[in-house]
């Protein structure tokens, strides 16, 4: 090659490099990744040199803050979409507009006892101050809806055995288990089921949460004059409902799915509390539930409800069938059963526990200090043992 082709090769290239360069100088640095739902990494401090995590932190800053990084990031999703490819990232783009995660792993036999141990130490708390203990172990998309995943793909029972082994762990003589789980494998066919979940999210939606619910009521045995026949469900469609999948695919799927709520014909007026461990605040209803229904792109926890607002949430219903208090150590999947729940108990104490920092309460206060006559744990079937961990560090730091 002479100097002259070489010249026409490396001047745009030197330039084309240049300008990257001052592209991400001059760039603000961005906070949020929303295709990776994570938080990026910002400039190091002279705190981190004296640290000695300048190089590895800077190293992460520069991956993490590279001009167009976003959009190559979704144009790389768009061609392997339109080279045929189902599996994105981390997840499996199916037919139909399915988003599934890749399977859960197995978690060891000594950390799915350890995990119950948790439990198992919060209930005899509970039994102790005279409240009746359930653990609802609700079923996961991934779990329920594994007959969509391709042929042959690996570890489609891991979240199942884990729940399996984990339940053969808790103390059955403090603690009632209801496994909702199995009622939907036993009742459901396989296209039934896939009425219960969102296609771009990893939820049930409000009717598969409403059928979870009616097997959690009928296997606490508390009423016996619940009327399934008085619910109703109400469609909203007026937002794009953006699915926690699609959102970090860069919302690569175009479909617009409706939000159910299911609720009774007869809506009542409920009573919503924050609580703080000492005081407590009445709020609007519009300032904790569907928060974000009237956003054109409306999240999943804004069409129901966000965990930050469960830091200690209490809702009163006068016209309870039953004149008991609930307190629900809850996940996500519980976020449709609210007023649900509420129908039930004339007051519903919810405790998200990765929101209870502010209070200065343990989880081990928040258990011994409400005056519910029941405490439930309410966790999803795959994600259980991190939220049983958010619990356990809580509960270590005080």
């Amino acid at each position: 090659m002479n100097k002259r082709k070489a010249k026409w090769i490396a001047i745009p290239f030197i330039i084309m490099l240049m300008g990257i360069f001052f592209i991400n100088i001059i760039n603000r640095d961005k906070e949020v990744s929303i295709s990776e739902n994570r938080t990026l990494q910002q400039m190091p401090t002279i705190k981190d040199i004296k640290q000695g995590k300048f190089i590895s932190k800077f190293e992460n800053y520069f991956s993490d803050q590279f001009a167009f990084r976003e959009e190559l990031s979704n144009f790389y999703t768009n061609v392997k979409m339109a080279l045929g490819a189902n599996k994105i990232k981390s997840y499996y783009v199916l037919d139909n507009n399915w988003i599934l995660p890749t399977p859960a792993k197995i978690i060891s036999d000594k950390d799915l006892k350890a995990t119950a141990d948790q439990i198992n130490e919060l209930s005899k708390i509970g039994k102790d101050t005279n409240k009746q203990i359930f653990y609802a172990s609700t079923p996961h998309k991934e779990s329920m809806l594994s007959h969509l995943y391709p042929k042959y793909t690996n570890g489609l029972d891991n979240s199942l055995n884990n729940k399996n082994k984990f339940k053969e762990y808790i103390n059955k003589d403090i603690v009632k288990f209801i496994d909702v789980d199995k009622y939907f494998l036993n009742k459901f066919s396989k296209s039934e089921m896939e009425n219960l979940y969102f296609k771009t999210d990893h939820h049930w939606n409000g009717i598969g949460a409403f059928e979870g619910f009616k097997n959690i009521i009928e296997e606490m045995n508390i009423v016996d004059n619940v009327s399934w026949d008085n619910y109703t469900t109400t469609l909203f469609d007026k937002g794009y409902f953006l699915g926690s999948y699609n959102k970090n695919l860069n919302k690569i799927v175009k479909v617009d799915e409706t939000i159910p709520y299911v609720h009774l014909k007869d809506k009542p007026k409920y009573k919503y509390f924050k609580y703080n461990g000492k005081t407590e605040k009445e709020v609007n209803e519009e300032d904790v539930v569907a928060t974000r229904r009237n956003e054109d792109e409306i999240l999943y926890g804004g069409a129901y409800m966000f965990g930050n607002a469960c830091s200690i949430l209490k809702i009163r219903n006068e016209n309870a069938l039953c004149n008991k208090k609930i307190i629900i150590f809850r996940d996500s999947y519980q976020a449709p059963t609210s007023w649900l729940y509420a129908d039930i108990f004339s007051e519903v104490q919810l405790v998200d526990p990765r929101y209870t920092e502010t209070l200065g309460m343990s989880i081990d206060e928040i258990m011994r200090d409400s005056d519910a006559d029941i405490a439930m744990f309410m966790f999803d079937n795959t994600d259980f043992k991190m939220m049983i961990d958010v619990m356990k560090e809580q509960r270590q730091k005080n």
